[in-house]
C-alpha cells in the first residue's frame, strides 16, 4: 500500500478518515508516526512532559492492526475508528495512546480547586501531535482555559450529560467530562459519543456542521470590567490590547455577516461565585475521592488522610521543590462545612448563575450564547450554572505568539447552538497555528514552551490567588 504522508500538527480526524477511506494511510502507519512524535518531543526535543505514560508500542500496534483489519472487513466502529487520542475512547475504536501528565486531584495537590492546570498538558498534547483528539475533566476551565492557549477547540458539556464513572472527582455536581480536539467536526464527534447514554443521547451535533451564521445572535461581555484579577492571571499591558482589539474586530466581522451582536452585557462577576464554588469543592471532595479509593483494588492508600500521610512520608516524590504543598487535601480534611450547608451554597450558585445570570441575559436579549476572551471569568459562571461551555481560537500573540481564545455559553442542554456558532467560526479562518518551534531542528533545554499554551507563570499566580483569597 503506497501511503500518503501527513502532517500530524495539522491534521483533524475528518482528515484521517479521508485518507484512511481511500486506502491512504493506516492505523499502524498512523500510531507509528505519532509514536515517533511521542518519542521525539515528550521527553526529549521540547521536553514537552504532555504524557506521563505511554502504552507499550506492541500493544498499540497490534491493536491498531486489528482496527485495520475491522476496517478492511467493513466493520468500523465510528467516525473516531483507528484515531490515536489521549484518555481514552476504547468503544468507539480509538487508540489510546497514553495518558496526559497533570490530571489527578483537580489540581488540589498543589492548592488550585478550579484552573487550567489538570488539562493543560492534554492541550499541549493534541498541539503538538501526540494525539488527535483528547478528554479531560473540568470544574473550572480545566478543559477550555489550556485549549484556549493551544489554538483548540474544546467543550465542556452540561453537567449531568455525561457519566464521570472512573473520574478522580472534585465534585461530582460541579464536574464534567468534555473534550478539546483540532476542528469543530472532531470535537463533535466526540462530545456526541460521550453523551452517547445520557439525556442529550439523541443529539446529533455532527450533523450541525453548517458553517453558517445564519440567524444566530451572540452578546459579548465588556472586556475591560470582565477579566481575570492579576493575581490569578498576570496583566500584560501588550497583550491585553492585542487581545481586545481582535474582540472588538471579530464582533464586526460577526456583525457583517449577519449575526446580531449585543454589547455590552452583564453577568454574575467571578468574586461572586468563586468562594461558593470553593465550599462546595471543599465539602464534596473528600467523600467523592475516597469513594473514588474504594474501586482500586491495588492502592496502597484507601482514603484522602492515608494519601496525606503517604505525601508527607515520600516528600521527595510527592511534594518536590516545584509543588511543595498539599495544603488544599489538608482543608478538605479539615472541611466542617455541612450536607446542609452545602446544598444552600450550590442552590445559590446554580440560581445566581443560571436563570438570574446566563438565562436572564439570553432570554432578555433574545441570544443564543454569551462570548468573553477565554482568560475571564466565564468557566466559572458557566460551572455555578452547571451549563456547557466551549473555547475557538481567536489569535496569536505578538508579544511571544502565543495563541489565546474565545469562550462561549449557553443555557442548559444547549450544546447544539455552541456547535452551530464553532462550525461557522471555523470559516474566520482562526485555524490551529503551526507550532514554530515544532519545526525547528534545535530546540532550547526549556522544560516550557509559550508556543504550545503552557502555564508556568499563571501555576504560580492562581495558587496564590486562592490560597489567599477563596480557600481562607
Amino acid at each position: 500500500m503506497a501511503l500518503k504522508p501527513f502532517n500530524l500538527l495539522t491534521s483533524t480526524a475528518h482528515d484521517i478518515q479521508q485518507l484512511f477511506d481511500r486506502s491512504e494511510l493506516n492505523a499502524e502507519s498512523l500510531v507509528k508516526q505519532v509514536l515517533d512524535q511521542v518519542n521525539k518531543h515528550n521527553r526529549h526535543g521540547l521536553h514537552l512532559g504532555a504524557l506521563i505514560s505511554v502504552d507499550p508500542r506492541q500493544q498499540l500496534l497490534e491493536r491498531a492492526q486489528f482496527l485495520d483489519q475491522e476496517r478492511a472487513a467493513g466493520k468500523a466502529r465510528s467516525p473516531l475508528h483507528g484515531i490515536p487520542f489521549i484518555v481514552k475512547l476504547l468503544d468507539a475504536g480509538g487508540i489510546l495512546i497514553g495518558k496526559a501528565s497533570l490530571t489527578a486531584k483537580a489540581s488540589l495537590m498543589d492548592g488550585l480547586p478550579s484552573t487550567a492546570i489538570p488539562a493543560q498538558r492534554s492541550a499541549v498534547g493534541v498541539s503538538a501531535g501526540f494525539g488527535i483528539v483528547s478528554l479531560g475533566v473540568e470544574t473550572d476551565g480545566s478543559i477550555v482555559s489550556p485549549a484556549s492557549r493551544a489554538a483548540l477547540y474544546a467543550m465542556k458539556p452540561t453537567i449531568g450529560t455525561v457519566s464521570i464513572d472512573g473520574v478522580i472527582p472534585a465534585s461530582k455536581i460541579l464536574d464534567s467530562v468534555g473534550a478539546m480536539a483540532m476542528s469543530p467536526a472532531d470535537l463533535a464527534m466526540v462530545i456526541e459519543m460521550l453523551q452517547a447514554t445520557g439525556p442529550n443521547h439523541d443529539e446529533r451535533l455532527s450533523q450541525l456542521m453548517t458553517q453558517k451564521w445564519d440567524g444566530l445572535r451572540i452578546g459579548f461581555v465588556d472586556e475591560k470590567i470582565w477579566k481575570l484579577p492579576e493575581n490569578l492571571c498576570k496583566h500584560n499591558d501588550e497583550a491585553l490590547i492585542q487581545m481586545r482589539k481582535d474582540y472588538h474586530t471579530v464582533m464586526k466581522v460577526l456583525s457583517d455577516a449577519g449575526v446580531h451582536v449585543e454589547y455590552p452585557v452583564q453577568l454574575p462577576p467571578g468574586d461572586k461565585v468563586w468562594p461558593g464554588i470553593g465550599d462546595v469543592m471543599s465539602h464534596e471532595f473528600q467523600g467523592a475521592f475516597n469513594r473514588y479509593l474504594e474501586t482500586l483494588e491495588s492502592s496502597q492508600v484507601k482514603n484522602l488522610r492515608e494519601l496525606v500521610d503517604w505525601n508527607r512520608q515520600h516528600a521527595d516524590m510527592e511534594l518536590p521543590q516545584e509543588y511543595p504543598s498539599q495544603s488544599s487535601l489538608e482543608s478538605a480534611l479539615q472541611c466542617n462545612i455541612s450536607a446542609a450547608e452545602n446544598a444552600e451554597t450550590l442552590a445559590f450558585l446554580r440560581k445566581l448563575a443560571g436563570p438570574d445570570g446566563i438565562d436572564q441575559i439570553l432570554n432578555l436579549f433574545e441570544l443564543d450564547a454569551i462570548a468573553s476572551l477565554a482568560d475571564s471569568p466565564l468557566s466559572s459562571v458557566a460551572s455555578a450554572a452547571g451549563y456547557p461551555i466551549a473555547t475557538m481560537p481567536l489569535g496569536i500573540l505578538d508579544m511571544n505568539g502565543r495563541p489565546f481564545g474565545i469562550s462561549m455559553t449557553a443555557s442548559k442542554h444547549q450544546e447544539k447552538k455552541l456547535f452551530q456558532i464553532m462550525s461557522a467560526w471555523e470559516t474566520l479562518g482562526a485555524r490551529k497555528p503551526l507550532p514554530a518551534l515544532m519545526e525547528e531542528s534545535k530546540f532550547p533545554p526549556a522544560p516550557y514552551i509559550r508556543h504550545l499554551g503552557t502555564l508556568a507563570q499563571l501555576v504560580i499566580d492562581a495558587y496564590r490567588y486562592f490560597e489567599e483569597h477563596i480557600l481562607n
